[in-house]
């Protein structure tokens, strides 16, 4: 049904053209069928008033009035033009029963004009003078008569035909013009929805230029990728997907670069015992230079507050697309790690998780909850669907050796989730009966520490003043110059 669903999604202004088109056709079907009625109906009143001259001439024929203007040849022709009129009217109607009809109309006509010829002759006149009516003239009259019937019998059935195919047809048009009206609703309410999302788009994006410009932003990707994908830029959307993970990747390697040459201004009370260390070496050796490596810096961040904030950016997209979510993180439970790759990284899991999230029943749900297990976090999010490919999963094992990808928004997890050397594990849930009904992500974190009090641990923070890079004797020199300055 979804699968329908979707095609008639895709095609619904060729299903419109072909509708509309259908509509017009159908139309002319019953103006013409409706013309065709109308001259059948003029045809039996035709045919009907033909009879009565007949008739009227025969009457006088039989009750001997020489003198009536209905056995004059002048009233005979007119009789007889009334059924060449029929035999046009006839022959203009091109289907079997009409051919039929005309026939024994021609045959009518003819022998109305023998009929009258009969009427006409001087023996007929004189059997009418000895009170003695002509055999013939009764039994032609009484032919005429038959072929009358057959001819008004088969132009009701044709009439009939003619009604049946006219219903058949308003049928159908009235159902094209309903599903016709049903489709213009569907794209106008389309256009509607499409335009409150380019705005609901736009409010973000405002938003978003209001704080910092954006450049910071952990909904960037999303706020643009929805966009490109609601107006139906599909390659737009994975061209600007596959930009970003280049920019993000290339990123994180100029600030590594950059770590590597600069030494932030706080590190924990370890750090600086570490360092002094490297520093008292610089100043016992002189092939020493500064270098210090602040990729190993990790801190303790909140896993509970984290994901609130994670999920607090989500709301909307959990909203739009009617996902519920289950969060049960224990409060201040507090993991190692680095807190922007941290929040980033929950960011596209609960992204994907909720793109992935399907249900036959519709109830969407994604459930995530975590403990601690003596010196690592555990953090497992469950979400419902068709989970993940079963190539995927051996792929990952080692047991196939297959080149699919995870999607865009798992990588960026995994490769983020390396910066501070926790592990992620990807299986799917399954019911009793072994069916796949949904994904679950596993990320294994090492356990933080609570920071209780932020003075006090502030007060075994060291902080790095200045740092100078070079030798000690290019060091040395450097001071005694800004000295004598």
């Amino acid at each position: 049904m979804k699968k329908l669903v979707n095609v008639f999604e895709n095609k619904r202004n060729l299903v419109g053209l072909l509708l509309l088109t259908g509509l017009i056709f159908t139309t002319y079907r019953i103006q013409e069928n409706s013309g065709f009625i109308k001259k059948i109906s003029n045809f039996e009143s035709g045919i009907q008033t033909c009879f009565s001259r007949v008739n009227q001439t025969y009457m006088a024929n039989l009750l001997g009035d020489k003198t009536a203007s209905y056995l004059t040849s002048n009233f005979q022709n007119l009789t007889e033009e009334c059924l060449a009129e029929g035999l046009l009217t006839v022959e203009n109607l091109s289907n079997e029963k009409s051919i039929q009809v005309s026939r024994l109309l021609s045959n009518l006509a003819s022998n109305v004009h023998w009929f009258h010829e009969d009427i006409l002759a001087p023996e007929s006149s004189k059997s009418l003078a000895g009170n003695s009516e002509p055999r013939d003239v009764s039994n032609r009259f009484e032919k005429i008569e038959t072929m009358k019937d057959e001819i008004l019998e088969l132009a009701v059935n044709q009439k009939n035909d003619f009604s049946n195919s006219l219903n058949q047809q308003k049928n159908v048009f009235y159902v094209s013009a309903t599903l016709l009206m049903v489709i213009m609703l569907i794209e106008f309410l389309s256009m509607t929805r499409k335009k409150l999302s380019n705005n609901l788009r736009e409010t973000e994006a405002r938003a978003e230029l209001l704080n910092s410009g954006g450049v910071n932003s952990v909904k960037l990707r999303e706020i643009i990728k929805t966009a490109l994908d609601q107006n139906e830029l599909i390659n737009c959307s994975i061209l600007f997907s596959n930009f970003y993970n280049f920019a993000t990747t290339e990123k994180k390697e100029t600030k590594n670069l950059i770590n590597s040459l600069v030494t932030p201004t706080r590190v924990n009370t370890q750090t600086a015992i570490e360092m002094n260390k490297v520093i008292n070496k610089i100043w016992e050796d002189d092939s020493y230079g500064v270098d210090v490596d602040t990729n190993t810096i990790i801190e303790s961040v909140n896993l509970e507050a984290m994901g609130n904030n994670v999920i607090d950016l989500l709301a909307e997209k959990l909203f739009s697309q009617g996902v519920q979510i289950d969060l049960k993180i224990p409060e201040n439970l507090m993991v190692q790690g680095k807190s922007e790759d941290l929040e980033q990284s929950l960011y596209h899991l609960f992204a994907y998780a909720i793109n992935s999230t399907t249900s036959d029943n519709g109830e969407k749900s994604i459930s995530a909850y975590a403990h601690k297990l003596g010196d690592v976090v555990a953090f497992d999010l469950l979400y419902s669907g068709a989970g993940f490919d079963e190539a995927i999963l051996k792929q990952r094992v080692g047991l196939d050796d297959g080149s699919k990808e995870l999607d865009l928004d798992l990588k960026i997890c995994q490769s983020l989730l390396g910066e501070f050397k926790a592990k992620i594990q990807l299986d799917n849930k399954l019911d009793q009966n072994g069916n796949v009904v949904g994904g679950r992500v596993k990320i294994i974190f090492k356990t933080g520490v609570v920071n209780s009090n932020s003075s006090h641990s502030n007060s075994h923070t060291g902080r790095l003043v200045d740092l100078k890079v070079g030798s000690k004797k290019e060091i040395l020199a450097n001071m005694a110059a800004a000295s004598r300055v």
